[in-house]
């Protein structure tokens, strides 16, 4: 059967952009941050609220002191960011707060030029080679750890009030590490987590001495670098991976000698995998040929263990069963999601180097060009209620 996708919903704005996060802390709204590099220009940060009853856009800009590398929101706080600046700075990474963030819809009052607040200094010593490029909060509420990425270290970062200090770091030097792309936060567990450097990919467990805190390697998880990596939030010993071969890859940690799967839709690099937080069968990945893929990954999924051992029965939301209507629209009430390409995007014209779900609403998702170009979109109602019937 043929999917429709949805009209697509673009916020375009005259600057270079490489980062975009979704409002961790606000699961009311379907709420994005992105940041500017600043290049040639003042740099901004842009939160971006999607109002899916209206099919509508509004947003606010919050001018920075330097340019944008990266940025993530913390659980704790939805009105905090972790940024790293992109200039050789005093303060390569630091904790911000956006000050006047409405609790409510954002309106037209709120849309005038806000600022930024600097809450605490990550400060990183004079001796590291290389600046961060890139990072990472801990997705749980009460944990309030981000992973700071550059080529030669990931530096973790506990926050308290009004500081934060550091508590571990993991160098490439000392474990035979090429360059560090990337960092994920297992799920559930506040100590471990994993990166991707060159080919290969590790995990990573805190608690344990530095000597023996490499738990997991998967040596060759690609035939080029690995550029991007996610645990699944419901299977947490699944990760998703994507590398340079254009290639996404699932891999079980408990036994990777191979992957579980391996979705070969990409012609380029792969900047950016992210499962959804709730239906973990449902699998982004972007990168430098401007496609965001929306894939179904439901035979590595959280659903494919509960049809095993449950017989493959699903409870469904009488609110989410009403919208099904009688023209037609639910007919394919009695097939059921399968592996493979659900719907391929092509709205950016420049590489894709982040997608992103919201925190606020499972169906809806945010990707991110280097040209300025935010582009939202939904789950095809079709994939949507294969899911949900």
């Amino acid at each position: 059967m043929e999917v429709s996708r949805g009209a697509s919903h673009v916020y375009g704005i005259e600057r270079h952009t490489l980062c975009l996060t979704p409002v961790a802390g606000d699961t009311q709204r379907c709420r994005f941050a992105l940041g500017t590099l600043g290049i040639t220009e003042p740099s901004e940060i842009h939160l971006v609220d999607f109002d899916s009853d209206e099919n509508s856009l509004a947003s606010i800009v919050y001018k920075h002191t330097c340019g944008i590398r990266a940025l993530a929101s913390t659980p704790w706080d939805s009105s905090q960011l972790v940024v790293v600046n992109n200039a050789s700075v005093d303060v390569p990474v630091e904790l911000v707060r956006l000050n006047n963030v409405p609790e409510g819809p954002i309106s037209s009052r709120d849309a005038l030029e806000q600022s930024v607040e600097s809450i605490a200094a990550l400060e990183t010593p004079s001796a590291e080679p290389q600046l961060p490029h890139a990072v990472v909060c801990h997705p749980s509420l009460y944990n309030k750890t981000a992973a700071v990425v550059s080529s030669s270290s990931v530096r973790v970062w506990e926050f308290g009030a009004p500081t934060a200090t550091q508590t571990h770091t993991i160098w490439a030097s000392r474990n035979s590490m090429d360059d560090i792309e990337a960092a994920a936060w297992h799920p559930t567990a506040a100590a471990q987590l994993s990166t991707a450097d060159g080919t290969c990919v590790r995990s990573w467990d805190l608690r344990l001495d530095p000597k023996s805190q490499q738990t997991m390697a998967i040596e060759y998880a690609h035939s080029g670098k690995v550029r991007a990596l996610d645990y699944n939030p419901n299977l947490p010993y699944v990760l998703a991976t994507g590398g340079d071969d254009g290639s996404v890859r699932l891999w079980d940690a408990r036994s990777p000698a191979a992957p579980l799967m391996e979705i070969a839709n990409h012609t380029h690099w792969i900047y950016s995998v992210a499962f959804n937080p709730n239906h973990d069968q449902l699998l982004l990945s972007a990168g430098a040929d401007g496609l965001v893929n929306l894939e179904s990954t439901v035979s590595a999924s959280s659903a494919q263990v509960v049809a095993a051992g449950l017989g493959g029965l699903s409870e469904v939301d009488s609110d989410d069963e009403s919208d099904v209507g009688s023209d037609g629209s639910g007919s394919d009430r009695g097939e059921k999601p399968t592996d493979g390409l659900v719907v391929q995007y092509d709205d950016h014209e420049t590489s894709v180097y982040a997608a992103k779900w919201s925190v606020a609403d499972p169906w809806v998702f945010a990707s991110l060009s280097f040209d300025g170009r935010l582009v939202i979109n939904t789950v095809p109602r079709e994939e949507k209620y294969k899911i949900l019937l």
